[in-house]
């Protein structure tokens, strides 16, 4: 009994030490910081740590643990070209924004393109076919995708579930650099008023935090009456490479008194759109992107949220005090706190009249119609109820009616779809017509599909939009390859394609054969790398591309070059 008791010691002694070896850092240079986990943002939690690269593409990325790779995907947007990586520990890590592939992964990678003609490719590899060891580059940072600029964005995530959690918790390193709190600029007070909520047009006022001591504080008591909520504009600086980033946790208490607490350090991608329930909900003035709402919506059950009383919503009432504290830690557990009072004054109510406006439900679905247009928000999409607003309008400059749907400070849950009725549209011409959205540079494609005589787009926020029609075929346009040019020297081939609506699709055939062309809508560059191993050197070669966009217009250019 005694030697079984022993050995089962040091079985879980063997898996605590094995659970406990630290990960190797993805990268081999001092740790920077651009982004990290949970931040919120427009439409999604951040899910992971965004790595700067100082502005270049190329360095090399490691695998932080043994494991083999479980999926790979390239696609112009989102993570660009990425890799999971399966670890016996039951975690995954992810490397996104890659500006390539190396090795067995690269060759694994381009195989499968080539056998299904596309660059867009999602692979699935089979557990012991792409493995790799502790150390091993899989890859250079890059700055694929939908990145904004050169930088490795790294996840882990619990492999069975999926679900992501804090990189910060798996690296010391990290977290035995940061020495810096959060920095807490100021504290917004928006008063609660049930028309204006159900209008989304709350106002606030702002107040600019001090410093005193370790602490930060709001000098006066502030006067408030009625429902008030709390926000915080704050920021973290996890090192001196690093930029400004988000915090871990947030906590509200009132008169010692614990009464909201937000915190992220896990969560599903069922879950990301709750971000929306914490931003965007006033002017440009502030600054949403790293700012925390501290009181919630009906419908915002983001799983990070607890000991909530009243949603966080504050009753204020008349001539009392309430001292309130909020603090909030960073992702190596440096905290700040915001101290501040409140003192309740008479509650001055204004009589106004409840505008004769549709009232849409958070928790059904929702329907509205115009004479061209109808919304359909489906059960869920809203946070909280709204009086709905939308009007259409016949515009000289524009070949039909815009539509104005609600306000575009509300933020959503789920996507809603717009319709428009097909029947006001020219027969001959209909499959090049598409709901656009206007955004203040232009107008940005949405949607072109039909559907029972309407034209149907599922939209992502609301706002202004209208129909379009593009005929119009792309353009493309040789960046580097002249007709008949001699390009013994040279080793790439660039396109510029430029389309309204976007490309669509895009193929490129050297000698009829298909080639692999890499497509980067941020720069509208479409590229190929020459390869003596699939094209033969020292001879003419005939090229064509083929580019179609969003309403299946379509393009060809054909040139003939020597290599």
């Amino acid at each position: 009994m005694r030697l079984f008791r022993f050995a089962g010691l040091l079985f879980l002694s063997s898996v605590t030490i094995a659970q406990t070896q630290p990960f190797k850092l993805p990268l081999e240079m001092p740790s920077a910081f651009s982004g990290t986990f949970g931040e919120v943002r427009s439409d999604h939690f951040h899910s992971g740590v965004d790595l700067r690269t100082m502005g270049q593409v190329g360095y090399s990325v490691f695998a932080i643990e043994k494991g083999f790779v479980s999926r790979i995907k390239v696609s112009p947007v989102g993570f660009g070209k990425v890799i999971y990586i399966d670890h016996p520990n039951g975690k995954t890590s992810v490397y996104a924004h890659l500006d390539r592939f190396v090795g067995k992964i690269a060759e694994y990678v381009e195989n499968a393109q080539y056998q299904k003609q596309s660059f867009e490719i999602e692979l699935f590899p089979n557990p012991g076919e792409l493995n790799v060891n502790k150390g091993d580059i899989i890859g250079l940072s890059g700055n694929s995708g939908s990145s904004g600029g050169p930088h490795l964005h790294f996840e882990i995530r619990e492999t069975t579930s999926q679900h992501i959690l804090d990189p910060f918790e798996f690296f010391n390193e990290w977290r035995q650099t940061d020495y810096n709190p959060p920095t807490i600029n100021r504290l917004l007070v928006f008063e609660i008023d049930s028309l204006r909520y159900l209008l989304d047009s709350l106002t606030y006022k702002a107040y600019e935090a001090v410093k005193k001591g370790s602490d930060f504080i709001v000098p006066l008591p502030i006067k408030a009456s009625g429902k008030v909520g709390l926000a915080l504009d704050y920021y973290d600086i996890v090192n001196s490479n690093s930029l400004r980033a988000g915090i871990k946790k947030a906590e509200v208490r009132i008169n010692g008194n614990k009464t909201f607490t937000f915190r992220v350090d896990r969560f599903s991608f069922l879950e990301t759109r709750y971000a929306n329930g914490f931003n965007g909900i006033t002017d440009n003035g502030w600054n949403g992107y790293k700012a925390i709402r501290l009181w919630t919506d009906p419908n915002n059950r983001f799983s990070g949220i607890n000991h909530v009383i009243n949603h966080g919503i504050i009753d204020i009432a008349k001539d009392s005090s309430y001292t309130i504290d909020v603090t909030v830690w960073d992702h190596s557990g440096n905290s700040s706190k915001l101290i501040f009072k409140i003192l309740g004054v008479e509650n001055k109510v204004n009589a106004t009249s409840v505008p004769s406006l549709p009232l849409f439900r958070w928790n059904a679905e929702n329907t509205y119609k115009t004479d061209s247009y109808m919304v359909r928000l489906p059960e869920y999409a809203l946070f909280h109820d709204i009086l709905f607003q939308m009007e259409e309008n016949q515009s000289d400059n524009l070949p039909y009616p815009t539509v104005t749907i609600h306000n575009p400070k509300t933020k959503l849950f789920k996507k809603f779809t717009l319709e428009y009725k097909a029947s006001k549209i020219p027969e001959n011409i209909l499959s090049k017509h598409y709901i656009a959205k206007l955004n203040g540079k232009g107008f940005e494609y949405v949607g072109s599909e039909l559907i029972n005589g309407s034209l149907k787009a599922t939209c992502n926020c609301f706002g202004k939009y209208t129909v379009l029609v593009d005929t119009i075929p792309p353009s493309i346009i040789a960046q580097n390859l002249m007709p008949s040019a001699k390009i013994t020297s040279q080793n790439n081939i660039n396109f510029k394609l430029i389309d309204n609506t976007g490309i669509k699709t895009y193929n490129g055939y050297i000698d009829g054969n298909w080639v692999l062309f890499e497509w980067d809508p941020k720069t509208g560059i479409l590229s190929h790398n020459l390869n003596p191993q699939r094209i033969k050197k020292g001879q003419w070669h005939s090229l064509k591309i083929v580019a179609t966009d969003m309403l299946n217009n379509d393009s060809e250019y054909a040139i003939k070059f020597f290599w």
